[in-house]
């Protein structure tokens, strides 16, 4: 027999040995390939731990765990803040005085609705102190002053009438006129022309 043939019987038995261990190992004794020691025994684990994990020991984001029984706070309520209707008359009641805001270029009658129940109460009151009242009209800077100065004493007035029909003595009722010198905001705009637009009440202590 030539070398040649005894090297392919040599190759061929190795190969025939091969396949009888791995017949042996793994089609009898089941022993091909053993399962990973972490995959035999399952680890518990909780979601925060695995969360926390995730964010890391060196961030700053912080978790809360989510109680199912527990109802979200209902939000606050905000305070309203409502703007006036700039097309009618307001009052504005302060700490010591009143100001009775009105629209543009109005001393009309059916404004006199919206002030009513606040003159109401202020003649109520006058009636029953004898007090003195002030009442000081101003405008916005729309027009000439001598203009703005009568406009604002024709409201003034307008006030001290409405009064006098409630049974209040005009001798208590004091009316002045600044016009359009002391605004209380920029005339620059409606609102705070709205703003200046007004009837101060003062009542005398």
């Amino acid at each position: 027999m030539g070398m040649s043939s005894r090297v392919l019987v040599l190759v061929v038995f190795a190969l025939w040995s091969a396949v009888c261990w791995y017949w042996y190992v793994c089609g009898i004794k089941q022993r091909c390939a053993e399962q990973p020691a972490a995959a035999q025994q399952a680890v518990p684990f909780e979601p925060a731990t695995v969360l926390d994990q995730e964010i890391g020991a060196g961030d700053t984001e912080t978790t809360t765990a989510f109680t199912p029984s527990e109802e979200p706070a209902p939000a606050t309520a905000r305070p309203s803040t409502t703007e006036p209707d700039l097309t009618k008359a307001y009052v504005e009641e302060l700490t010591d005085h009143v100001l009775i805001h009105f629209p543009y270029n109005s001393t009309r009658k059916e404004d006199n609705v919206a002030i009513d129940d606040y003159l109401s109460r202020l003649a109520t009151q006058l009636r029953g102190s004898g007090s003195a009242v002030t009442l000081t009209g101003h405008t916005d800077n729309v027009g000439d002053s001598k203009t703005n100065v009568a406009f604002a004493m024709r409201r003034a007035k307008n006030i001290r009438d409405i009064l006098i029909a409630k049974g209040v003595s005009k001798k208590q009722i004091v009316c002045k006129s600044e016009g359009e010198k002391k605004p209380l905001d920029s005339n620059d705009n409606p609102r705070g022309r709205y703003r200046n637009r007004r009837v101060e009440v003062r009542i005398d202590q």
